[in-house]
């Protein structure tokens, strides 16, 4: 018998423990939030990114943060926590591939 390595297990979703129920889903997005946040800041350290763009980059993550959060709750939004609807002038093509992944729901 074959086991799948580390990575490919990493990647595989984890059934329920029985009798044990599953997180709320605050608790999932703030667990997703802190793994984006840590990768961010190591792509930041390892590649010596300009600070002022990391905190840029940071704040907006927390805009997104606590949108969805408030959605979550059923709260109304307030118009202080959105970040600017300007589009950035281009995207970068891992960037692209993410967002089409994630619009069409694919891998889930």
């Amino acid at each position: 018998m074959t086991s799948a390595s580390p990575e490919k297990q990493a990647d595989q979703p984890r059934p329920p423990m029985p009798g044990r129920p599953l997180p709320a889903a605050d608790v999932l997005v703030r667990d997703a939030f802190d793994d984006i946040a840590l990768v961010v800041g190591g792509v930041a350290v390892l590649h010596n990114l300009d600070d002022d763009l990391t905190w840029t980059l940071m704040k907006r993550l927390d805009r997104i943060r606590i949108r969805l959060l408030r959605d979550l709750k059923g709260q109304a939004r307030r118009d202080e926590f959105e970040p600017s609807l300007a589009k950035p002038p281009r995207v970068h093509p891992a960037v692209d591939e993410f967002l089409s992944r994630n619009r069409a729901g694919m891998g889930e």
